[in-house]
């Protein structure tokens, strides 16, 4: 029995009940039972209350129910990270006659079990919750630690205590000063009156023929200068998040400080310049000039008239000495206006003085002859496109006489365009792109400004929307989503140059070789498997701001008119939520622009994140948040991952605004706690407040996420490794039982901060502490020494491990460590750890490099495991698999290139994955779905109860086999690049088998889905989803043996029945998984959660990127080769689903009708043979008129299918096809006749209980019809099929509306009735079924004239009036009270509908 109990909080300082609850039993017997509390506890006490006693406690108004009176009892814990459950306390004796209160050792644990032999217990725990007293599993006496830094309440005010005992609230009243290090002094370009000029001396003089060479080198050495801030405020250029980003605010400073000094002087220049051509008199100065407000107006005016005097720009030029010469003379002048449009104030005279016509018509006239006069059209279009006014007046729209953008094309938009279709030089189309991208971004947020101020300024009213309303709803709806995917569509584009191509292969031909650390690095930093995104475009999120879109996105979502909708206004306002809800969690994945960076002034720039906008802008903060916030939800406590909230609104699944509002809330103060982290003394009581702080959030998956974000900031990653550094580097005297309290505390939890980041699978979360793995090991090194405890460190230390191997060693290292791992051996090391930090030299653990003889290592090690054909795999500790958790993951993070993959493959890659995953398969078929072991290492074994298992082993084993498949994937991908025949049977069988495993454990899983999804449920479908990708690979390539005659070899042509459910998941989870979706939104009622699953899990596991990786085998011209190997296999397929389309499992049905839907949809012929088997046994079987109750069940059980199988409008024209009306019209006149007596009807007759069982085949018949008859269908057929359809239906309706009418007149009151009617209703809301009903009454007529033919349709009697007769029915029912009110409702309901449908049509 497992109770989930959520402790209360009473108080911070004493003890608290935590959990007071009985287990009770029917009998006595020996029994486990289990509590566990939905955040960790400190455990205290527990009390065992008697039977009919009350506790000690005077608050708890439970009575004990403890019996018998004596017996033995065990209390077990487990901690957080331990592979093992504990003992809490000795084995004792519980008896009536002595204390029941049992005092224990305080501990940190969220899961209790105790066990005994009892028939009944009743339970009392005592403590505190662990965020009362502090979470950190250390060894000393964490009470008395604390009391000696946490202040006395009495002696201070509440303010005052640490921030990890203030409330968990978010306060959006924090003054914005509070941000001390986050807000870094990044400022958008302001102009100096040196700049101004500057300017303006350098357009004066360029009016001045020979003065071109001078004034060209002075002004390219400002433009320089001036670009290299500009370039470092943008994103211009792209960096990788955890690369180069202490180094770009360096340079940012460099530039600034070189920006500085270099104006002046060159103003300095120009002026003796300008005094020694005679322009300007020794009394004049500029000062006065640049310093007034008509500086930028005088400027601009100059800048453009001599724009306006290169005549011979506007026609072709002839002579090409000139050419060169007004080249020079335009690019000087190019920069001068780059310069001028650098500030917002300088752009907008540009633009208001025609600056911006003048480059459009320069662009497009011969001057892309001069690609350098090109780059610096572009750039000068670029800083212009920064502002608003510059796109404005780009795109054609300045200047505006009214708040209404101009439709129609830009002659700019258009000009780039044609320019970036031309064959450019990479440099040129890459800017021409970015600009591109901008231009748009711009233009749909313009437009979806003026449509929200349209309908805010235009409220509706008694909160219903007029037309227009709606149509501007609907706009509003599709800018918003262009925005969204217009953002992250920015990528950076790659350089296609030769002389890119040779700079990478001169990184990985470096003298360590291809697979040294330094060649393969790179590759964790740009592997696809991460959920961090591009920086964003800064100017472009500045542009987003200007136009106000968050707050005009806030507004609509909290418009009382809108909340208040229904029907298609409803529908879209949906739509819009999803859009603003999937644009912000999509900016929480973005390494430089994360949380909306748009929305607020450009006055600072984050480098790494946006957070710090968010907590300087409270105002701004508080309206985004509160206007996805639900006032019913405020008391909500846990929600989705940021992750899994992203996958589903990606994938078309609906996630709640309040969703969206936590996690918001949860990266603010993760932002915060970052903040006061690089602001706070790392030697002060301070830090552990903020590392608690840190520590507390990390509590749940979504807050284990947030802090995700930590891996954006290097210098936090810093901080915590000197954090780690400052308790290890104590002086030698000081032994550890002296070490301070605070000092331990703050080790301890900075370790468990870093085991967040280690222990996350993606390679962004990979790449940022796998640069420091040598220096956190030594950190680490001496810290757990002396405690067999597993502590934060200690494991820390397991995950770390491999990424120091992998620095010594490179990739053949990591191969070689892996191998010795996989085999079960110790790397020579102690027998009590495979740690490389026991030895700390590592060529000990892998051998020497150099030698030759030792280079078949992998080989060697593993070679006889994988020749002797009786080997099952080795059962691996928890070190080791963690171990090889961090090896896989490097190694299949870098195996994305090419050359790095087929030296894995050549080092033996293949077969080090094939013993791993025969291992995983061995350890998968032992796990339990109850717990196995409950004891710690060595303790005894108790007979009975075989010893609980802790959960987390298959959480761990999933987190191993997932890398290990994505480096089998890349692996297998390289052997058909180079057009290899690949055999290895082994491989494929170990394949095969470890499906077949995992497979049963999804099914088992997927019975009982619910959100959030069960972090080891996703992780079962991801490697099933993965074994599928691998397997792909023999039929698609053609390599041998076949893999569905492996699949098949053991079923029989003509019988299955030596097949089981275990076998049959694997088959058609397997072969369903081969194909494409079969687009889950179009299942009728409920999609089938393993359908679901497929769907989020890659994405949830591994990021959006790796899907298209993943999936490649679902490509149009591998599915068609896959379905060619498969269709001489499908009779024997058919022959299996027949068997088990009986069974009443309903995960095994949902994984055969969605595997037949998806073949469907690629073949219809194909699906038509799986098919057969199904329609043949219910021809034969339906009209026994001595059926067994056992074909009578499966007869019902495969009418249960088939109606399963229409809920997917794909089945319609199949199942038509196959003459399932025919079947369905028979199993209706069998339902009638029960009814029979003597041939006619007999309303008043009782049904036989003999024929009870087969009257329920009318649910799933009347079910089926009701699909079929539908009047709409979301699958668009051609002309020909749907008049196919409409014949097959014409055919057969005529026969079913009869036998539905007598059904009408003879079922009683209930369901049968009930269901009956909706069939009626859906068969007269559509053609044929209305047409079906006419002839039939026209017959019925002719037959009561004495003028029918003896249609055989109409054989049996009924009455003329078959509403009538429920109406009766309904009216007898109720007189006698007999069965319920609520479905007799239901029957008039269906009744009154059905007869609207009739009377709304024209047809009689």
């Amino acid at each position: 029995m497992i109770f989930f109990f959520q402790a209360q909080d009473m108080g911070r300082s004493e003890p608290c009940i935590l959990f007071a609850q009985s287990f009770v039993h029917s009998q006595l017997d020996e029994y486990v039972d289990e509590v566990i509390f939905a955040e960790p506890v400190v455990i205290t006490a527990c009390e065992f209350v008697e039977q009919n006693a009350s506790p000690s406690a005077p608050n708890v108004s439970l009575i004990g129910a403890t019996s018998p009176p004596s017996f033995a009892l065990e209390i077990f814990v487990h901690c957080e990270g331990e592979s093992r459950f504990r003992r809490l306390c000795q084995p004792f004796l519980y008896s009536h006659s002595s204390s029941n209160v049992l005092e224990v050792e305080a501990i940190v644990t969220n899961h209790l079990v105790v066990r005994g032999s009892y028939r009944s217990l009743t339970l009392i725990v005592y403590g505190n919750t662990a965020e009362d007293l502090g979470q950190f599993n250390i060894g000393f006496d964490m009470d008395n630690s604390l009391a000696n830094v946490v202040c006395s309440p009495s002696e201070g005010k509440l303010e005052d205590l640490p921030p990890a005992l203030h409330s968990n609230k978010l306060l959006f009243v924090e003054p914005t000063a509070s941000l001390k290090f986050m807000s870094l002094p990044f400022t958008k370009f302001k102009v100096s009156p040196h700049l101004k000029q500057f300017l303006l001396l350098a357009v004066k003089l360029s009016e001045v023929p020979d003065v071109e060479n001078q004034l060209s080198e002075i002004v390219g050495n400002v433009v320089s200068a001036v670009l290299s801030c500009v370039r470092n405020m943008s994103s211009t250029s792209t960096f990788y998040w955890d690369q180069n980003m202490e180094l770009g605010i360096t340079d940012y400073k460099r530039d600034s400080e070189k920006l500085n000094d270099a104006v002046p002087q060159a103003s300095k220049e120009l002026l003796e310049l300008g005094r020694f051509k005679g322009v300007f008199t020794d009394n004049w100065s500029p000062d006065d000039i640049a310093g007034s407000e008509t500086a930028e107006a005088l400027i601009s005016d100059l800048l453009i008239g001599m724009f306006n005097k290169f005549d011979t720009f506007k026609s072709t030029l002839n002579a090409e000495l000139q050419l060169v010469s007004q080249n020079k003379q335009m690019i000087l002048l190019l920069g001068l206006a780059l310069l001028f449009c650098c500030w917002r104030k300088g752009c907008f005279h540009f633009v208001n003085s025609g600056g911006m016509e003048t480059i459009v018509h320069l662009l497009d006239c011969k001057m892309q002859n001069s690609p350098a006069v090109v780059l610096m059209l572009l750039g000068v279009v670029e800083c212009a496109t920064r502002h608003g006014i510059g796109c404005e007046g780009f795109l054609g729209w300045w200047p505006r006489g009214n708040e209404s953008y101009p439709d129609g094309n830009s002659n700019g938009y258009s000009i780039l365009l044609r320019l970036l279709l031309g064959k450019q030089r990479h440099d040129v189309a890459s800017l021409a792109s970015y600009i591109l991208h901008r231009l748009r971004v711009y233009e749909v947020a313009a437009r979806y400004e003026s449509v929200v101020l349209s309908l805010l300024d235009n409220p509706s009213r008694d909160h219903v929307m007029v037309a227009e309303g709606i149509e501007l709803l609907v706009a509003a709806s599709s800018h918003l989503k262009q925005i969204a995917k217009l953002i992250n569509l920015y990528e950076p584009i790659e350089d296609p140059s030769p002389a890119t191509f040779a700079q990478k292969l001169s990184i990985l031909g470096l003298p360590e070789g291809f697979l040294s650390y330094k060649a393969t690095i790179d590759g964790i930093t740009t592997s696809k498997y991460t959920f961090a995104r591009w920086d964003v475009d800064l100017c472009l999120l500045s542009l987003l701001e200007e136009r106000g879109f968050f707050p005009l996105s806030a507004a609509l979502l909290s418009s009382p008119v809108l909340r208040s909708s229904n029907d298609k206004q409803a529908d879209v306002f949906m739509e819009i939520t999803t859009s603003v809800e999937y644009a912000l969690l999509n900016f929480l994945f973005h390494r430089s622009g994360s949380l909306f960076l748009f929305l607020f002034h450009f006055g600072f720039i984050c480098h790494s994140n946006g957070l710090c906008f968010l907590l300087a802008h409270r105002e701004a903060t508080e309206l985004l948040v509160l206007s996805l916030q639900d006032v019913e939800e405020t008391t909500k406590k846990e929600c989705m991952t940021l992750r899994q909230a992203a996958v589903f609104l990606s994938k078309g699944f609906i996630c709640h605004p309040q969703e969206v509002a936590m996690i918001t809330e949860l990266h603010l103060k993760v932002g915060i706690a970052i903040d006061l982290l690089l602001a706070t003394d790392p030697h002060s009581d301070e830090l552990l407040w903020i590392l608690w702080e840190l520590c507390a959030i990390s509590r749940s998956d979504s807050g284990r996420q947030a802090l995700l974000v930590l891996c954006h900031f290097p210098e936090v990653v810093s901080v915590l490794l000197d954090t780690l550094r400052s308790y290890t580097e104590l002086e030698p005297t000081v032994k550890r039982n002296e070490t301070s309290p605070l000092s331990l505390a703050i080790f301890h939890s900075a370790a468990e901060i870093f085991e967040i980041i280690v222990t996350d699978s993606s390679a962004s979360s990979l790449s940022s502490w796998i640069g420091h793995a040598v220096e956190l090991h030594k950190a680490l090194h001496f810290s757990s020494h002396g405690t067999n405890r597993k502590d934060a460190p200690t494991r820390l230390l397991e995950w770390i491990d491999a990424g120091v191997v992998y620095h010594k060693n490179g990739a053949i290292g990591l191969l070689r460590y892996a191998a010795v791992l996989a085999s079960g051996g110790d790397a020579h090391l102690s027998s009590s750890s495979i740690l490389v930090s026991d030895t700390i030299d590592v060529e000990n653990v892998i051998g020497d490099l150099t030698n030759n003889s030792d280079a078949q290592i992998v080989d060697n090690l593993l070679g006889k495991l994988v020749s002797d054909k009786y080997f099952d795999g080795v059962t691996l500790c928890n070190s080791s698999i963690v171990q090889l958790t961090t090896t896989f993951r490097i190694l299949a993070f870098i195996s994305d290139d090419p050359v790095v993959a087929a030296s894995l493959f050549e080092e033996g890659a293949v077969t080090l994955v094939y013993v791993v995953l025969v291992n995983c398969k061995s350890m998968v078929e032992r796990l339990s779905n109850s717990y196995d072991y409950l004891v710690d290492d060595g303790a005894e074994y108790n007979t009975t109860t075989d010893i609980l298992l802790d959960r987390s082993h298959d959480q761990s084993l999933i987190d191993l086999m997932i890398p290990s498949l994505l480096l089998l994937i890349n692996l297998l991908k390289k052997l058909q690049d180079a057009k290899d025949q690949y055999r290895n049977k082994k491989l494929m069988n170990a394949l095969l088998q470890l499906h077949r495993e995992v497979s049963l454990k999804l099914a088992a899983c997927a019975a009982d889905l619910s959100f959030p999804y069960p972090s080891s449920t996703v992780g079962f479908s991801a490697v099933c989803h993965l074994l599928t990708s691998s397997l792909a690979c023999w039929p698609v390539f053609g390599w041998t043996p076949g893999l569905f005659h492996c699949i098949l070899e053991s079923v029989q042509a003509t019988s299955s029945l030596a097949l089981g459910p275990k076998d049959a998941c694997s088959i058609f989870c397997l072969l369903g998984d081969l194909f494409p979706d079969e687009d889950i939104w179009l299942w009728k009622n409920e999609m089938p959660p393993l359908s679901a699953l497929r769907t989020l899990s890659i994405g949830t596991l591994l990021g959006p990127q790796a899907e298209k990786d993943i999936n490649w085998h679902l490509h149009p011209e591998h599915t068609s080769v896959l379905l060619i190997r498969l269709t001489p296999q499908l009779d024997r397929v058919g022959q299996i689903v027949l068997h088990f389309a009986f069974s009443a499992l309903l995960v095994i049905q949902d994984m055969l009708r969605v595997f037949i839907i998806r073949i469907a949809c690629q073949k219809e012929e194909c699906a038509v043979v799986l098919l057969r088997p199904i329609f043949s046994w219910l021809d034969s079987h339906i009209d026994e008129t001595s059926s067994s109750e056992m074909d009578t069940f499966k007869v019902y059980q495969l009418l249960h299918f088939i109606s399963s199988l229409l809920e997917h409008p794909h089945a319609k024209l199949l199942l038509l096809k196959m003459q399932a009306l025919r079947i369905m019209g028979k199993v209706l006149l069998r339902c009638c006749n029960i009814f029979k007596t003597e041939g006619k009807l007999s309303l008043d007759s009782r049904v036989p209980s003999k024929n009870i069982s087969m009257l329920t085949w009318s649910f799933p018949v009347l079910k089926s019809l009701s699909l079929v008859f539908t009047s709409q269908s979301p699958v668009k057929q051609s002309p020909s099929l749907e008049r196919e359809v409409d014949s097959i239906i014409n055919e057969e309706s005529f026969f079913i509306v009869h036998q539905i009418l007598v059904l009408l007149q003879v079922l009683p009151v209930g369901r049968e009735l009930l269901s009956c009617l909706l069939t009626f209703m859906a068969i007269v809301s559509c053609c044929q079924g209305r047409s079906a009903l006419a002839s039939v009454v026209f017959d019925k007529q002719k037959r009561d004239e004495g003028t029918s033919d003896g249609n055989m349709y109409v054989a049996n009697d009924w009455r003329s009036s078959p509403f009538l007769s429920c109406l009766i029915k309904l009216a007898q029912s109720l007189d006698a009270k007999e069965g319920s009110e609520a479905v007799v409702v239901d029957i008039l309901c269906s009744l009154s509908l059905s007869a609207l449908h009739l009377t709304a049509q024209d047809d009689k």
